[in-house]
């Protein structure tokens, strides 16, 4: 049985004089255990907004995202293929209330992340040569379904009746 399918598509967005202004970003996938969410809350000016930092897990989207990585010349977080298929890992952030709603996503949640994509500089000293990472700034965050959790299962259960 196939488990739930994962989704990746982005839309140019341009100006009038067709500049490209930004790329909007939707994905559905699973927040695995390396992806899950941290949260801080001394960020910005003053030090008192909260963000929060995470990474959605896509398989089988690679040709999506390898168009929008050539477009933008750029990388994802992490990317194999091998014989079962592609695996790409996408980082995500979320500011103030969104940070709140990030932070509540455990691993194994399915969710959609949608929002701009925002490509962070490498530190060139320390990786020469690297292609900066693609990150979505997050807009809208839906949790699709939460993680499924084994059920504990009483000693009594286990048991074998005796005659």
């Amino acid at each position: 049985m196939m488990g739930p399918r994962d989704y990746f598509t982005f839309e140019t967005i341009r100006d009038h004089e067709h500049n490209v202004v930004c790329y909007y970003v939707t994905a559905i996938g699973t927040i695995e255990e390396d992806g899950a969410v941290h949260l801080r809350g001394d960020m910005g000016p003053d030090k008192d907004e909260k963000m929060a930092f995470g990474r959605i897990t896509l398989h089988n989207q690679d040709r999506k995202i390898s168009t929008l990585l050539k477009e933008t010349n750029s990388r994802v977080y992490y990317h194999i293929h091998d014989e079962e298929g592609s695996v790409d890992v996408i980082s995500f952030t979320a500011r103030n209330w969104r940070a709140d709603e990030a932070y509540e996503l455990e691993a194994g949640d399915r969710v959609m992340v949608q929002g701009r994509a925002y490509l962070r500089k490498n530190d060139v000293e320390r990786y020469p040569g690297r292609l900066p990472e693609i990150s979505i700034t997050v807009s809208g965050l839906f949790r699709l379904s939460k993680a499924h959790k084994p059920r504990f299962q009483g000693m009594n259960a286990s048991l074998i009746p005796q005659k």
